[in-house]
Parts: structure tokens; sequence; C-alpha cells
């Protein structure tokens, strides 16, 4: 079997997120046998390095990782690309099925996984991704000319980076981003990140602020975009600009 190409010869990059070392080097390397470009991650923070500096066309993703779990990583995917998803996990009861699927990935595996069904798999997810437009862009709003600094635009529903890439943001994280440009360059304390989010201060939790704001760089650099949103220690977070 031969991985479908792009006409030009491209080879489908593909990247498993697998943290059973022996399963994911062997489905790794037969992947590469059958023509794909595949790569391993045993973690979700391996893997969003590795798609900030080359982006996959597809990823194979287990549910139950250290650290995030695969639905937040399928998630966080969907959000901001147009990306081909599949799961392969040991949890083949029903409503993990129907949450896998309604996440947005495109197939649903229960371990074990046969190396032949997974590529064939593959193709046809590649080919519904050419069919809409190529999964190594992001779906993003056009941005704006490059400008050389971080802005907000549209009403701050978009941060834009100095090269003119966008993201869209949500309400919350919009709420977040206009706090911390308002006082850029200088440090935000969680309690005023909380106030802008309209929380009820009293019965808040301070860690829902570093949830989101860990979400929202993720979120970025699946888009291939680093946030320059830094924590202070004991204090919140900075943005630089």
């Amino acid at each position: 079997m031969h991985a479908v190409g792009s006409g030009s010869g491209k080879k489908i990059i593909v990247y498993l997120i697998e943290d059973e070392d022996d399963l994911r080097d062997a489905l790794v390397y037969s992947l590469n046998q059958m023509g794909f470009r595949a790569s391993g991650f045993s973690t979700a923070s391996e893997f969003y390095r590795a798609h900030a500096v080359i982006r996959c066309d597809i990823v194979v993703i287990d549910i139950q990782l250290p650290g995030e779990d695969g639905f937040s990583i399928a998630q966080h995917l969907r959000s901001a690309s147009n990306i081909g998803i599949v799961f392969a996990t040991a949890r083949g009861e029903l409503n993990d099925r129907v949450r896998g699927l309604r996440d947005g990935a495109d197939a649903y595996f229960v371990k074990p996984v046969h190396a032949e069904e997974l590529a064939a798999t593959l193709e046809a997810v590649y080919r519904r991704i050419k069919a809409s437009g190529s999964a190594s862009q992001p779906v993003l709003p056009p941005g704006p000319p490059a400008t050389g600094r971080w802005t907000l635009t549209e009403g701050d529903w978009n941060v834009c980076d100095p090269e003119g890439r966008t993201l869209r943001l949500t309400q919350s994280e919009r709420a977040l981003m206009v706090c911390l440009f308002k006082q850029q360059n200088k440090p935000v304390d969680r309690l005023q990140l909380a106030t802008a989010l309209g929380s009820d201060l009293e019965h808040f939790d301070l860690q829902r602020v570093d949830t989101l704001v860990s979400r929202l760089r993720r979120k970025a650099l699946a888009a291939g975009i680093s946030l320059p949103l830094h924590a202070v220690r004991g204090t919140g977070y900075v943005l630089q600009n």
C-alpha cells in the first residue's frame, strides 16, 4: 500500500500521540514503510512543539495521555485548523466514541489497531482534507498587513501577531486578552484577570485563569502562533509587546 500523494509526490505527514512506547514505535515504523511520513510523540506538549515547526496533515491520538488528554487535544486542533483527526484508544465505550466524533474526529479506533486498516483510513481522511482545503494551513480569518506588533482587531475578537497571522478568540479569551493588552508589558494579577472574565470572585477558583491561559497558548501553537504571554511568579501574567 502506498500513501496518497498531493500530485507532486508529497507524502502524507502523520503524527501519532501515544504514550505506550512499543505500540507507538510499531505504528510509526509500519506507516513509514507504507509511504507515509510518520512521527510519534508521547505527550501533547511534545506534539504541539513539533506541529508548530512542521504541521502534520493528520494526527492519530490516544485518549488516556499524561497531562492533556486526547479529547482536549482534538478540541483545540479542530478549533484552529482543518487537520485530520483519528482516535486510537483502549476506551471503546459508546459515550467515548460519540464524544470523540463530536469533538471533530474523522475516525475512532479501539485498540488493538491494525496498521493496514489505519493506513487505509488515513488515506480516506486525507482525500477528505484535499477536497475541503489544505490541512497544513490553519482555518483562520484573514489578518491585517504585518505591523511588527501584536494587536487586537475586529472588535477585539482577533489577536494578530507581528507578521499579520490571526487567531480568532472565544468570549473568555477575548476578555482575557483585552485586559492584558491594556496593561501590556506590565504584570497583571490573577484577580484582575478573573474580574475581567466577569466572574463571581467569591466563588471563583483562580486556577481557572491558568487553565484558560494554557488552553489559549496551545490553541495558538496549533495555528503556528507563539503568544508572548508569560507567567509572572506569584502574581499572574504579562503580555510582552
